[in-house]
C-alpha cells in the first residue's frame, strides 16, 4: 500500500505568512487526500455488505433454531464508525437536495412569484424537510 506523504509547513510557509514561530502545520496533498477518502468509502461499502450478510446469516440461524424448538439470541457486530460515515453520506445528499430547493426558491423570488404559489410552498417544504432530516441523521437518528 502506498504511504501518504505528510508535509510540515512552518508559519512562514503559509499564505498569508503568519508571524509566529510557535506552531507548525502538517499537510497532505489534495490528491492523496482524495485517494484516502476513496479508500475509506470503499471500506465502508465492504463493511456494509458484511453487515448485511451478518443479518442474513443471523436470520437463517434464528429460523433453523426455531424450527428445531430452540431459542436464538440475535447478536450483531456494532460498527459505529461505518454507521456514522453512512449517516454523513446520507445527510450530505439531503444537503444537496436542500441546495436545489434553495436555488429554486431564489429563482421564484427573482421572478417575483407569490410566496403562497403551490410550487414555492412545495420547494419550501422540500428545503425544510431535507435540512431537518440531515440534522437528524447527523445526530444519529435512524430514518
Amino acid at each position: 500500500m502506498q504511504q501518504v506523504k505528510i508535509y510540515t509547513a512552518s508559519p512562514s510557509d503559509l499564505s498569508p505568512p503568519v508571524q509566529s514561530e510557535s506552531f507548525c502545520v502538517d499537510l497532505v496533498l489534495a490528491s492523496d487526500y482524495r485517494e484516502l477518502e476513496a479508500k475509506c468509502a470503499a471500506l465502508v461499502v465492504e463493511n456494509e455488505a458484511l453487515k448485511k450478510s451478518e443479518v442474513e446469516f443471523n436470520d437463517y440461524c434464528r429460523h433453523e433454531c426455531e424450527d428445531a424448538g430452540y431459542t436464538w439470541v440475535d447478536d450483531f457486530t456494532e460498527t459505529p464508525a461505518t454507521d456514522a460515515f453512512l449517516a454523513e453520506v446520507r445527510a450530505s445528499e439531503l444537503d444537496s437536495l436542500a441546495g436545489v430547493a434553495e436555488t429554486m426558491l431564489i429563482k421564484f423570488s427573482n421572478q417575483q412569484c407569490s410566496s403562497d404559489m403551490h410550487e414555492v410552498v412545495g420547494w419550501k417544504m422540500v428545503l425544510q424537510q431535507a435540512a431537518n432530516r440531515a440534522a437528524q441523521l447527523r445526530k444519529g437518528a435512524a430514518l
